[in-house]
């Protein structure tokens, strides 16, 4: 008990060099708005929901390390590289052997993403710049004080930082977990270095064609002949990954239900799909001719299009309903060129995409000496603050990753050219040239 006693002194001791913020508050002396306008409600709203975030879905875990085993194909037994016989003449004669090879997949630890809000004077938290007091709402809720404000947009910062690594983190480097991009692609290895080719995703690289296709374009490295549009590929794509749901013994035997598959592309490239599709399905051939495109039947199976899962839109591969889902992060690489993922999140009731976070429910409880450490939204993120004298800076942290077990059923589809009235905007405020503000000024006393 006295060495506990004296930890958490020692610990109520310490405290960071802190300086105060400039950067504006919204109830304190330095108002980020005019408080006393005539003005009694302003709403403050960022992202937002995220439909693809949602999609892959996020469960807790106190796992560091996983690894799994799978056996990746069975055989006769071969003898002189040929396989022997399953049948046998001579009752008492001895019967051949079978042969199978395996795959394995180990992730280990936790992506950890961090961010902190400003340094701020605890003794003018509750201290109201006029005699107004306006309601302040962010994402729809009330915001009570400085705490809280500073502590919201972190979180929705942090929230950036998770939209951005989803596609292109990568945890060879310190913090990050691995995204699509490195995840959805060929060349799989078991944790010995011996290749396991069974488990190779479908990578599609477009060559900077449009969607009615061209020279260049490989499929995992091969020639695909110029004569296929995107809509041939992306088919041929989802036809592949269906075969191999079929031979898998434990995915073939499930029903598999809308939105187990959707595509993943840029708002601006999901609409260039869906009128690329209308031709597909209902144009004669001349499917670049705008007066066969504005015909009555076109217009009107291109309107079916619209609504979906997601609201985002809907094509039908195979007569199988395909939800079309925008996601404007790290998928534009140019005002006319896109990445796009054909992804499989499930097969009926048997997950094969989703994403993990450290559990962090258990950590108050267990370092209560620490005092000012909470958790919250379920575990997923934790909360503390630094001090020094009456300064204190929030901070806030999650710890993600996402587990893809069928690699084979996902597909990335690389440089598509997508040209359309005006340049594509993406709500990523780092991505200046897409975004609607190209310089920021930042608020502050």
């Amino acid at each position: 008990m006295n060495q506990m006693a004296n930890l958490q002194e020692e610990l109520l001791k310490r405290r960071e060099d802190l300086s105060l913020g400039d950067i504006a508050t919204i109830y304190g002396c330095c108002g980020l708005f005019d408080l006393c306008s005539d003005r009694d409600l302003l709403s403050l709203h960022f992202q937002g929901a995220e439909p693809f975030l949602d999609w892959i879905g996020w469960s807790a875990t106190n796992l560091c390390v996983i690894h799994k085993d799978f056996i990746s194909w069975v055989r006769p037994e071969y003898s002189g590289g040929t396989a022997t016989a399953g049948y046998q003449s001579d009752p008492c004669g001895d019967a051949n052997g079978v042969e199978w090879g395996t795959c394995d997949f180990q992730l280990t630890d936790f992506g950890r993403l961090r961010r902190r809000g400003p340094v701020r004077d605890i003794t003018k938290n509750d201290v109201r710049y006029c005699e107004r007091q306006p309601r302040y709402r962010l994402d729809g809720s009330l915001v009570t004080d400085d705490r809280e404000f500073d502590a919201r947009v972190a979180g929705e910062v942090l929230l950036q930082d998770l939209r951005r690594l989803v596609i292109t983190g990568n945890a060879g480097t310190g913090g990050q977990f691995d995204g699509l991009q490195q995840l959805v692609t060929t060349g799989y290895t078991n944790t010995d270095g011996t290749p396991c080719g069974m488990m190779d995703s479908i990578v599609v690289d477009m060559n900077g064609n449009g969607l009615g296709g061209g020279a260049g374009m490989t499929w995992n490295g091969n020639a695909i002949a110029a004569t296929y549009d995107f809509i041939d590929i992306l088919l041929a794509a989802f036809k592949r990954i269906k075969t191999r749901i079929k031979w898998s013994p434990s995915l073939g035997m499930q029903r598999m239900n809308v939105g187990d598959i959707v595509f993943v592309a840029p708002n601006a490239l999901n609409q260039c799909l869906l009128d690329a599709y209308t031709c597909w399905r209902v144009c004669d051939g001349s499917q670049y001719d705008e007066t066969v495109f504005d015909s009555y039947e076109a217009r009107n199976f291109r309107t079916q299009l619209n609504g979906g899962m997601f609201g985002d839109g809907r094509i039908y591969l195979d007569g199988f309903e395909i939800p079309l889902i925008d996601y404007d992060w790290e998928l534009i690489n140019s005002p006319s060129q896109f990445d796009a993922y054909l992804l499989t999140g499930q097969v009926g009731n048997v997950k094969v995409l989703q994403g993990e976070y450290n559990d962090m429910r258990s950590v108050p409880a267990a370092y209560q000496e620490l005092q000012n450490t909470f958790y919250t939204d379920g575990g997923r993120i934790l909360s503390w603050a630094n001090r020094d004298q009456t300064c204190v800076q929030r901070h806030i942290e999650m710890q993600p990753r996402i587990l893809a077990w069928a690699p084979w059923a996902q597909t990335r589809f690389q440089n598509i050219q997508c040209q359309g009235v005006t340049d594509p905007l993406s709500p990523d405020p780092t991505a200046e040239s897409f975004f609607p503000e190209t310089s920021f000024n930042v608020p502050s006393c």
